[in-house]
């Protein structure tokens, strides 16, 4: 399980229960994909809406970061004229 696939309470108290790490568990004899349910569906939702969250305040920063500085409000050249 990864860290983006836990619920924001499991993240908030750190508590983490490998029990209810139901979704990769595949047994050799299994023939058939996997069923989703509504709560797998909407766990997953929650999961991209958080990935995008992430990426939104990431680019914001990048955007601060390697932005070009701003040009003084002395006027160019630096001489003083």
């Amino acid at each position: 399980m990864r860290l983006y696939e836990l619920d924001r309470n499991d993240l908030q108290t750190g508590y983490y229960d490998p029990a209810d790490d139901k979704m990769n568990v595949r047994q050799p004899t299994d023939t058939r994909k996997s069923r989703l349910f509504l709560k797998d569906i909407n766990r997953l939702k929650r999961m991209r809406a958080m990935q995008k969250l992430e990426n939104l305040k990431r680019q914001d920063l990048l955007g601060i970061m390697y932005s070009t500085p701003e040009e003084p409000a002395g006027g160019a050249g630096g001489m003083g004229f």
